[in-house]
């Protein structure tokens, strides 16, 4: 008899720590980045500064402690004034300030993985967002412009890493890299490609 109630208790301790583990914080997260995003390729040909004008926001539900879905948005700002020169036209050549401005908003379905459990000081994890994003294109030529508006692929693979406030908070910091990539195409861009550094914060929702 003493040996089936020390099993008992054995089991009952296992399943109360699990319990424990699967209620550090509730399923439901939210998170808010402010991004700064690095043109590559022939956006960089368009538009070579550093977009510092962006951010991002998400909503997660994770299924266990490691693997979540959800959806994001956000908004990045790639913008650059390039001096007075003579630019190639089909009616001839034009004298103008250029001003050449992309504005991205993504709206993508995510899927994530943990590396840890959620009662680690430390969370690295993986994502990545697939769906799609408005592209608003404009190219002044002085006070002409060229322009284009459309919904576009967009793939975002992520990694990052969640640093909790203490071991059960339901607030994190969070910091993420994150590539995307679009076939995009207008203009002097080929392909939509950039690096998106992001920082900010994840809180749980009860």
């Amino acid at each position: 008899m003493k040996k089936i109630l020390n099993w008992i208790m054995i089991f009952a301790g296992v399943f109360a720590a699990q319990a424990v583990s699967a209620q550090v914080r509730p399923p439901l997260s939210i998170d808010v980045n402010y991004s700064v995003a690095s043109p590559l390729g022939s956006l960089k040909d368009y538009s070579g500064k550093t977009s510092f004008r962006g951010w991002t926001a998400g909503l997660q539900y994770m299924l266990n402690d490691q693997l979540s879905v959800g959806l994001r948005t956000g908004f990045q700002d790639f913008n650059e004034k390039l001096p007075r020169a003579v630019y190639p036209d089909k009616l001839g050549d034009v004298s103008a300030v250029q001003t050449r401005t992309l504005q991205v908003i993504p709206i993508q379905a995510t899927a994530g993985w943990a590396f840890t459990k959620p009662d680690k000081p430390v969370i690295p994890y993986a994502a990545v967002g697939v769906g799609v994003a408005n592209m608003d294109y404009k190219k002044y030529w002085g006070q002409f412009v060229e322009s284009d508006n459309s919904w576009q692929f967009m793939v975002s693979p992520e990694v990052g890493v969640n640093i909790p406030f203490g071991q059960a908070s339901p607030v994190l910091f969070n910091a993420n890299v994150r590539y995307n990539y679009s076939p995009y195409k207008m203009g002097d861009i080929t392909n939509f490609n950039s690096v998106q550094y992001s920082v900010g914060f994840k809180f749980h929702l009860n």
